[in-house]
């Protein structure tokens, strides 16, 4: 179970300044953590926290707060989750690059996945983890500092996997001419939302949500919506297939085994 008492305190801390009187936090590199998941976030805090060199400056599951702590604590590192409340975290990767260069994004996800990975890593992220990774959250901190990219144990096999069988799988390949955005509302196409309910999900327009479904349809060389809707299911279907034969025990059985977030 996550520590609820250095959670409440990390809230707390959002509301004021780093408190710098003592000059320690100076010496610490900032962490902003930015996940959907509370006990995720309670865990990456409680691992930062008996770190010596790091330090925790913010922490939201929120895309605008995430913004607003990162422009006011000028983070040298963020760890951001693929998936935020009402929002994807790929474009707040490609924001906070495009903001900060010099900040290193570590991209936290609840599964190994060779396209997200790609994607984090397009987007401008330095490293990629799953939350089962997280026993080498601080040494990936200390890699991505340094400046080289860091991929975790549980992902790299994928990876290779992925590479190896890339051949083989020239079929869906068709999927990665589309933009960020564009798989973000394939995807949730293929969870069945329509159309309204994703504009106010995304906080655009029915008629910008409706000028990406006809681009996506031109790319993918179909003609109708309910040829996308039905690629999407497929598409969302074959991904979530192969997850489990790359790793047939879920993650979170796996993440409880080990001992790692949330403890």
């Amino acid at each position: 179970m996550p520590d609820k008492r250095f959670a409440y305190g990390l809230k707390k801390s959002l509301t004021e300044e780093p408190d710098d009187v003592s000059g320690k936090s100076l010496t610490k590199a900032q962490v902003l953590v930015v996940h959907r998941i509370g006990f995720v976030r309670s865990g990456v805090l409680s691992l930062i926290a008996k770190s010596m060199q790091f330090a925790v400056c913010g922490e939201t599951d929120e895309a605008p707060l995430a913004r607003e702590l990162f422009l006011r604590r000028k983070p040298h590192l963020v760890v951001v989750g693929l998936r935020l409340s009402g929002a994807d975290g790929i474009p707040l990767i490609k924001e906070f690059r495009n903001l900060n260069p010099v900040a290193a994004i570590l991209a936290l996800s609840e599964h190994a996945d060779a396209f997200s990975a790609q994607r984090v890593f397009r987007a401008g992220a330095r490293a990629y983890l799953t939350i089962e990774d997280a026993p080498e959250l601080l040494r990936a901190f200390d890699e991505i500092l340094a400046g080289h990219p860091y991929v975790g144990a549980s992902v790299l096999p994928v990876i290779l996997n992925n590479f190896a069988n890339g051949s083989k799988n020239s079929r869906g390949s068709e999927i990665n001419t589309l933009s960020d955005r564009e798989l973000e509302i394939f995807s949730f196409i293929g969870r069945g939302v329509s159309v309204s309910e994703l504009a106010t999900e995304l906080h655009v327009s029915v008629k910008t949500i409706e000028t990406h479904q006809m681009r996506m349809k031109e790319k993918l060389a179909l003609h109708t919506a309910a040829e996308l809707r039905q690629k999407a299911r497929e598409w969302l279907a074959k991904s979530a297939v192969s997850r489990i034969r790359e790793d047939p025990e879920p993650a979170y059985a796996t993440r409880s085994a080990s001992g790692s977030l949330g403890e």
